[in-house]
């Protein structure tokens, strides 16, 4: 892609994404493709980019943008449909696999688009190693994370019913008893998608969330 700034989503994506959820087959992607490329995937692609350079010379940690694909991976699912309705992009800290590691992540959809961070699928064996790491400095922890208790950011993530040992805050034990964690907040899909406020309120969005996700990766399991 020689041009790589981002000028906004195109205004068809919402009926693109309405249309194939209705259309969820490959005979009519494939009567579709072109406009998936224009609609869709070009701008997203150009989000992705434009945005992770702006990351990453903001905040001087080297992140790797990571574009969901259109296609479903259907081997093991009861979902059988072959193509997603919505796209999102991750910016890891690494190469490889990201689904386990704190990343923060842009979604969007036929009527919402979504901004957040957190783990995909968390191991145990890393949420243990969070739970070790806010013990040995819990007021440092509840520092980070008081500003978002009352953000517009949700928490989600199972919790564990039983309560462990030891006295913590309400606001630490929000975090400590999940067993996997995302922040994230949702909004309708508006005119701002259509230029460059989304992209300029997302990177503020992300900035935002990067105390609590560096302090997510600095986690060593």
């Amino acid at each position: 892609m020689d041009n790589q700034i981002f000028e906004g989503f195109n205004s068809g994506i919402s009926e693109f994404f309405i249309e194939l959820r209705f259309n969820n087959s490959k005979e009519w992607f494939d009567k579709n493709r072109k406009r998936y490329f224009d609609v869709v995937k070009e701008p997203m692609d150009r989000f992705a980019f434009d945005m992770n350079n702006e990351l990453c010379r903001i905040t001087g940690i080297k992140t790797i943008p990571s574009i969901s694909r259109i296609n479903r991976d259907i081997r093991f699912s009861k979902n059988k449909e072959p193509y997603r309705d919505n796209r999102w992009v991750v910016f890891k800290r690494d190469s490889g696999e990201w689904k386990n590691k704190p990343v923060v992540y842009f979604e969007i959809g036929a009527d919402y688009y979504t901004i957040g961070m957190g783990t995909y699928e968390a191991k145990p064996i890393y949420m243990n190693a969070l739970r070790k790491k806010i013990d040995a400095n819990t007021a440092e922890f509840e520092r980070i994370v008081e500003k978002y208790k009352n953000s517009a950011y949700k928490l989600e993530g199972d919790k564990y019913k039983k309560a462990f040992s030891g006295e913590r805050t309400d606001v630490v034990n929000d975090w400590y008893l999940r067993k996997n964690l995302h922040l994230y907040y949702t909004a309708p899909l508006g005119e701002e998608i259509l230029d460059r406020r989304i992209f300029d309120f997302c990177l503020k969005e992300f900035l935002f969330l990067m105390p609590i996700t560096n302090y997510l990766n600095e986690v060593s399991f």
